[in-house]
């Protein structure tokens, strides 16, 4: 046997023979015929070299593939398509199906291209061209994509971002939870530890999804010990055919008519999520001010929505979980020395406008939910929306319960100043004590971006509320009052204004934010108004950005008297020009109730993936000292955090967890957190593979990772990163679309290639070299590679050991076979292995001893 020559100048001449074959590839891809000049390619003595595989577009396999169908860049699906060989060359099959699939219009088809599909069954191979002769396609081997380019007059007319329900994916049987733990000790006179847990849990089973949201907080037995709160547990069933969500339990109305609250019992609205994105038309930013390493809680209407732990200085949280279009904020600041402050953000909804011809809907009924109503009040609500023009949407509603009735109207008008709403509601209550439970409520709300000044006005809202008006709440909560003794007086509202206004300045100088609110009740005297402005800008300081921000809020309650001001002035800076330099953060704070403080602060990550996240600093207030510190690592898996800091009398310590898993047939996956709609993707023996456009998402050691996070109903790409995996694998495709129904859990398979791969170099069996270009395919009769130059091979995808096929020349002219055997697994080094093996006549006997020997 003739040693093999591995000397460097054939490996140089083989790599580089080699790596042109994509080239040509894609050049025949770009023109309908290539012309090789095969003596250039052909050695002296050898045989001609067959280059017709790559002479012609599109050089593909015939064979059936499962591939994604995009029309004009737009995605329509994925089936199987078959390709088989023609005069032009390989070409994709036109089915009925596929056809559908186009969204071919069968009325703007030419009448041949009418007769070609009508007579068409999904078994019979009709060219595109037959159906429609300006046409065009092109096929994407490595991602199984199926480009179809076809005029606009030829398809049907759907408006943009169209996905068809067929194509809606409703998920496989799972469960799924997700956790938010943090628990905050301090010491001094307010010393103790409070601990907070919140659960948001679910079941699917087919289109059924059963969730249950709830929290518990634990606190020192004189601040209330244990509480357990059932925030939302519900079964939803979305309804395709009407674009509808049925929702049996717990659940919050919408708040886009009448103003949000809980219930429980039944809701049938409409889902603007089933809509293309073309015809689809909120929960408010969160900032606030910290001295220390404080606790912030956020209610509404006594739920609590959300508990973290934030640094000194400003802080801004944009990451709630949306209850609603309407319904105040109560924004709660725990100091480490035990003091607090709250304040409210107003949350109401910019104007509903709808387009012509799109109507949304709402029914409700059921027992309203409140832990102040300690009697059962049981109601009906009704709403309805619908776009008359481009100028004019109508809206009314209705709620009826026993002791309270109402009725809504309104219209939203779309005006070259803006958006506006107007609507009158007529209330009647049966309050017991009261002798005016009659009147009306006017509300108008204006929202509008100025592009000439960069002026954004989100929300202006104001209402006004006669003295024999009630609203449904306040309702139900005095008739509970009046059964307690020395019950609280329940205020109802008079008049009430909200505003918010963001200011882009000219380029270089920054912009400008300012929110107010303004409130006064029938039952008491003054007006409680709120005010917050702010100002942001980037500038450079020594070549690096220096950012700096103020901000001021103040409050006058003339209700109660109460009077504060709050005024803070920072910046923050890197540290350096690397990207992952450090970042240094000053703040001043003046607060009339609680004096002054200065905070310093220095921030920064690690680790390769920036999964460390680290801040420590000091904060002088009121001439005390404080040092604090704090940490996050985030792992695919959850997220950890702590962070601590230190006085002259009083300590914090706390510690936070966040994370979620998946359950599903595979077993249980993990996952640092989870929205309501997710995949779980499958790609076996591929551990380590990155999810691309996902930080921190990879294949765990089960072949399993979790998306957390898809859009419903919408057109989801995900993509795989083989990087990280084993040399010896492959994926078959690396990007595949999903649309998936609200709140599913759909699967997503990565087909891997878990074979080996090796350089077999081979003759044939006259001793010749093997054509340049002959395709290579296994015992299955899947293509594994394709001959190279000297009879080089390079295949992946093989088992250890087995037999190739080689095929030159017109359809089965010629062919032989080689069977090989590759040295163990554990022998292997990171170059790919080379074997030697000749190529023997198809039909010879294959000796026990055929493999040859293998050189790493």
């Amino acid at each position: 046997m003739t040693p093999l020559d591995t000397r460097p100048r054939r490996a140089r001449l083989w790599w580089a023979l080699a790596s042109l074959l994509p080239a040509a590839t894609a050049l025949a891809q770009d023109n309908a015929e290539i012309q090789f000049h095969e003596e250039l390619l052909r050695r002296s003595g050898g045989n001609r070299i067959d280059v017709t595989p790559f002479s012609r577009a599109n050089a593909i396999v015939p064979g059936d593939y499962v591939t994604d169908i995009f029309v004009n860049g737009e995605w329509s699906g994925r089936e199987t398509v078959r390709f088989e060989a023609g005069s032009a060359g390989v070409a994709p099959c036109i089915t009925r199906s596929l056809a559908t699939r186009m969204k071919l219009d069968l009325e703007a088809l030419s009448p041949q291209g009418r007769a070609v599909l009508a007579g068409t069954g999904d078994g019979t191979c009709t060219p595109l061209a037959a159906v429609a002769s300006d046409a065009g396609w092109s096929f994407n081997v490595n991602d199984l994509r199926l480009n179809l380019s076809v005029p606009q007059a030829l398809l049907r007319r759907t408006p943009q971002g169209y996905v068809p329900p067929e194509f809606w994916d409703a998920g496989i049987p799972s469960a799924t939870a997700g956790y938010t733990f943090n628990s905050y000790h301090t010491t001094g006179s307010y010393g103790g530890t409070t601990s907070f847990l919140g659960i948001d849990a679910g079941v699917n089973v087919g289109s059924w999804h059963l969730r249950q949201r709830s929290s518990m907080t634990w606190m020192p037995a004189d601040r209330g010990g244990y509480d357990y709160q059932n925030i939302a547990t519900y079964l939803q069933h979305d309804i395709p055919s009407w674009r509808s969500q049925l929702t049996l339990g717990d659940a919050f109305t919408d708040g886009a008519i009448f103003d949000s609250y809980s219930i429980r019992g039944l809701n049938l609205s409409s889902d603007d999520r089933m809509l293309p994105d073309s015809y689809r038309g909120y929960a408010p930013v969160v900032r606030g001010v910290a001295r220390s390493n404080a606790r912030v809680t956020i209610t509404q209407n006594g739920n609590r929505l959300r508990e973290t732990t934030v640094a000194p200085g400003p802080f801004e949280i944009n990451d709630l979980y949306a209850t609603g279009y309407g319904g105040e904020l109560l924004v709660t600041v725990t100091e480490a020395d035990g003091s607090s402050h709250t304040f409210t953000v107003p949350y109401a909804s910019v104007v509903q406008l709808l387009r012509p011809g799109i109507s949304r809907y709402s029914f409700t009924a059921g027992e309203y939910r409140n832990s102040r109503v300690t009697q059962s009040e049981k109601l009906m609500q009704a709403t309805f929306q619908h776009g008359l023009s481009n100028l004019i949407t109508g809206y009314g509603g209705l709620v009826y319960a026993n002791s309270y009735q109402a009725g809504l109207v309104g219209m939203a008008l779309n005006s070259p100043v803006g958006a506006f709403a107007l609507d009158i509601t007529q209330a009647h209550a049966d309050v017991p004590g009261s002798a005016d439970n009659t009147g009306q409520s006017y509300r108008a709300s204006y929202s509008n971006v100025v592009p000439s000044t960069r002026t954004n006005i989100t929300v202006a809202a104001y209402r006004y509320a006669s003295s024999g008006f009630w609203q449904m709440g306040d309702a139900f909560l005095a008739r509970s009052y009046a059964n307690a003794e020395n019950g609280p007086v329940v205020l109802r509202r008079r008049n009430q204004f909200q505003l918010t206004v963001n200011q882009r300045l000219p380029d270089g100088w920054g912009s400008l934010y300012a929110t107010g609110s303004s409130l006064s009740y029938w039952d008491r005297e003054g007006t409680a108004n709120q005010f917050q402005i702010g100002y942001n800008n980037v500038a450079r300081l020594f070549r690096l950005p220096f950012t700096y921000n103020l901000a001021a809020s103040r409050l006058i309650d003339g209700t109660t008297g109460r009077l504060s001001t709050q005024v803070f002035a920072g910046f923050t800076v890197p540290l350096g020009r690397s990207p992952r330099a450090p970042m240094l953060s000053f703040g001043y704070t003046e607060d009339s109730a609680n004096g002054d403080s200065q905070q310093l602060l220095v921030t920064g990550t690690a680790l390769a993936d920036s999964s460390l996240s680290y801040g420590i600093g000091g904060t002088r207030s009121n001439d005390t000292a404080t040092g604090s510190g704090n940490v996050q690592y985030r792992s695919p898996y959850a997220t950890l955090s702590a962070s601590a800091s230190a006085g002259e009398h009083t300590s914090q310590f706390s510690v936070g967890l966040q994370g979620a898993l998946v359950a599903h047939s595979g077993g249980v996956t993990l996952a640092n957190y989870v929205a309501d709609t997710v995949a779980v993707v499958e790609a076996k023996s591929a551990r380590g593979a990155h999810i691309l456009n996902v930080p921190g998402v990879r294949v765990d050691r089960f072949g399993y990772a979790v998306v957390p996070y898809l859009v419903p109903y919408g057109l989801n790409t995900i993509e795989i990163d083989p990087r990280g995996m084993p040399a010896d694998m492959e994926f078959r495709a690396t990007s595949t679309q999903v649309v998936p129904r609200a709140n599913s859990v759909v699967k997503v398979r990565f087909e891997t290639l878990t074979g080996r791969s090796a350089i077999v170099v081979s003759r044939a069996p006259d001793g010749s070299a093997l054509p340049f270009g002959a395709t290579v395919s296994n015992e299955a009769g899947v293509d594994v590679g394709i001959v190279g130059q000297g009879g080089r091979i390079f295949v992946r995808g093989v088992e250890d050991s087995g037999r190739l096929v080689v095929r030159w020349g017109a359809p089965g002219l010629r062919q032989c076979q080689i069977s090989y055997a590759l040295p163990p697994h554990d022998t292997v080094l990171k170059r790919h292995v080379l074997v030697e093996a000749p190529c023997e006549p198809l039909d010879a006997t294959v000796s026990g001893s055929a493999a040859r020997r293998a050189v790493n």
